[in-house]
């Protein structure tokens, strides 16, 4: 086994546990019948809210729903792909629906620990900006066992959800 990277940064915590979902409203249901999660809120990223986004270091367009809910402090999200290739519908193609990513927001530097994860050999495999919020997803699954990381800056700008659920 390769040895892992020390990348000399301090995750201060894990703010967010993703989902990839084929069907938003089926996953809230069953989210929500098992462990008791909601309300939700659901976000629509899409053109041209969602700007300037990559796929695998090229850039290319995608959209997706997004449901988001708090349990004890840490955010759940729901994603199910809709327009385009994104590291959402390989998720689908190769593994079915399950855990894809967690993310940190809580870094004071979000951009650095960008280029700490570059240069530790983990590029940004998926990024984008809703509306002034850009984020960042890094190639780990090889290290996190088939997580993936994820890293925003600003994401308290997000504005308000376009729908709730219930």
């Amino acid at each position: 086994m390769d040895s892992i990277p020390d990348l000399g940064i301090d995750v201060p915590e894990i703010s967010q546990v993703a989902f990839v979902v084929e069907d938003i409203e089926d996953g809230m249901d069953r989210f929500g019948g098992v462990l008791g999660v909601g309300p939700w809120q659901i976000y629509h990223f899409e053109p041209p809210t969602l700007h300037d986004t990559t796929f695998r270091g090229e850039e290319h367009d995608y959209s997706m729903t997004l449901a988001l809910a708090d349990v004890g402090g840490t955010m759940i999200e729901l994603i199910e792909p809709l327009e385009g290739e994104s590291l959402y519908t390989e998720h689908l193609e190769e593994h079915g629906e399950g855990l894809h990513h967690v993310a940190c927001f809580a870094f004071d530097d979000p951009e650095s620990v960008v280029e700490a994860f570059e240069d530790a050999g983990m590029p940004v495999v998926q990024s984008g900006v809703y509306d002034e919020t850009p984020y960042w997803y890094f190639d780990t699954e090889d290290e996190m066992n088939g997580v993936v990381f994820e890293t925003a800056s600003n994401v308290d700008a997000l504005g308000e959800p376009d729908e709730q659920y219930p």
